[in-house]
């Protein structure tokens, strides 16, 4: 049944027209900050008690994260190739329909640097490095990744750290105001989550997501063991200066490849699939690298 189901979502995913997976950052911009300022001077005092969480809504967070986004890009520029960008945000999307936060969109694009890394801001906005892309072998490692960043998303990570933050301490109607008037308050709260991605989240947050994954491509049909050979392959990367971002801001793969075995017993997974489509990973992303 798993495999049936895999099979008929793939195909359906792989029939749906190119433009419903552009790289979409709408009209957001910067405005004027002196009335926010002036607001945020203003009632201070009122909200300085204020010490519960501050919800974020998923509108907020997709604003949130298009800021996050456009800093990334400007780090490191995209990778001008649709059809490859094309294949990741059909696997994506495969991946979030089985996920915990199926209703929000998501878009993927390819950094270019060889550098292997990944990133994933709030609000559904994904980056793989040409260097991830080079260094898996197969859709369902590929998917791995993928899975791997989309339960970041999923599981609100940096939104929840930010909720934690003295940032949002100021209460729930100057953060609001902070989105409907993007002013100096969501600077520093794209601050907060630009340097959580590039200065790293809790190890804890990494391990969740390592289950996570496995638990997605479970679901969806793939062969989630790909999860562990991606983790060997970022070991032998590591080991080759590959993944200087990525070692200062993950725990070793070594460690994480322990702590997922113990968190996989946790879950539970039916077994393995072996679906790796390695050939249609082949067609989509290597020979067109080489193109």
């Amino acid at each position: 049944m798993k495999r049936l189901l895999f099979i008929l979502v793939i195909f359906l995913i792989f029939n749906t027209p190119t433009h419903a997976f552009s790289f979409d950052f709408g009209s957001f911009s910067i405005g004027d900050s002196s009335k926010l300022e002036k607001r945020i001077n203003q009632t201070k005092q009122i909200f300085k008690v204020a010490s519960a969480l501050v919800p974020i809504s998923d509108e907020e967070e997709r604003l949130l994260g298009r800021q996050v986004a456009a800093k990334i890009i400007a780090r490191y520029g995209i990778e001008n190739n649709p059809e490859m960008t094309y294949y990741l945000n059909l696997i994506a999307t495969a991946i979030t329909q089985r996920s915990d936060r199926p209703g929000i969109p998501y878009h993927v694009a390819i950094l270019a640097t060889d550098d292997v890394n990944a990133y994933a801001c709030p609000g559904g906005y994904i980056f793989v490095t040409r260097g991830v892309l080079n260094m898996v072998q197969d859709e369902a490692e590929l998917a791995a990744v993928l899975a791997h960043e989309i339960s970041h998303i999923t599981e609100r990570h940096i939104v929840n750290a930010l909720r934690n933050s003295k940032l949002m301490k100021v209460g729930t109607e100057i953060t609001a105001e902070a989105f409907r008037t993007p002013g100096p308050l969501l600077e520093q709260m794209t601050g907060f989550a630009t340097d959580a991605l590039f200065k790293g989240l809790n190890k804890s947050d990494e391990y969740a997501s390592d289950a996570k994954a496995i638990e997605y491509l479970d679901r969806l049909g793939y062969d989630y063991p790909a999860m562990f050979d991606v983790l060997e392959l970022l070991d032998k990367r590591r080991k080759q200066g590959a993944t200087k971002v990525l070692s200062k801001t993950h725990p070793t793969p070594q460690t994480r490849i322990r702590t997922l075995k113990s968190n996989a017993k946790k879950l539970s997974l039916e077994a393995p699939t072996h679906i790796r489509l390695p050939n249609r990973f082949v067609s989509h992303i290597q020979q067109k690298s080489a193109s």
